[in-house]
């Protein structure tokens, strides 16, 4: 489906898969004030769903990826309660800190979406500053899934869970240990550059 509810008919050729970062809108650019917004959305299942998708997948494996990091942020603290309470998922958000349910089991609730306003201030900034950028958390699931991340055909199970959360764990890590940057660091040489440069920035 595209985005105003009309059938997509345009599909990529058997066997071939966009990367996650191909389907959907170019942050490549991404500046801090991009989502400063107490509303801004960080990511939503339709815009890897809508449009070019691979044939007879569960639309609902457009959303693992965004569902382990929203489970990550729940397990560390990080959603705030009166979205919590507001949304109705008191409840769900138990058994989620439980893993009684599915990692993605705050799908439906969150309309498949991160955005700002579901979070504590802290989380806010982490995810903005990590999740936004695509050498962030879309570069770091592609790395530990390889191929199965690019093909929306990662489990939204614990497991999975369980092989991600130790990145963010340590990307957390290394945020804070940075003084909560607005963006997190370039990697590679990009990056050493951009810090031996930062001093005579102006």
């Amino acid at each position: 489906m595209t985005r105003n509810g009309t059938q997509a008919h345009v599909r990529a050729p058997d066997g071939y898969h966009p990367p996650m970062n191909e389907r959907r809108p170019d942050d490549s650019k991404a500046r801090p004030e991009d989502f400063d917004g107490p509303e801004a959305t960080l990511d939503d299942w339709r815009w890897h769903v809508e449009g070019e998708f691979p044939r007879g997948l569960d639309p609902g494996q457009g959303y693992v990826h965004i569902g382990v990091f929203v489970s990550w942020l729940g397990c560390h603290g990080m959603l705030d309660a009166d979205w919590i309470d507001r949304a109705g998922l008191v409840s769900l958000t138990l058994e989620l800190g439980e893993r009684r349910v599915a990692p993605c089991a705050l799908r439906d609730g969150t309309a498949g979406q991160l955005t700002r306003s579901m979070l504590k201030a802290e989380g806010a900034a982490f995810a903005s500053a990590y999740y936004a950028p695509q050498y962030g958390y879309p570069s770091d699931w592609r790395r530990v899934f390889g191929r199965a991340a690019d093909a929306y055909a990662v489990p939204g199970t614990w497991e999975t869970y369980d092989r991600m959360a130790p990145v963010v764990d340590e990307r957390y890590s290394e945020w804070t240990k940075a003084g909560r940057p607005e963006l997190m660091q370039l990697p590679g040489p990009l990056g050493l550059l951009s810090r031996i440069l930062r001093p005579w920035r102006t």
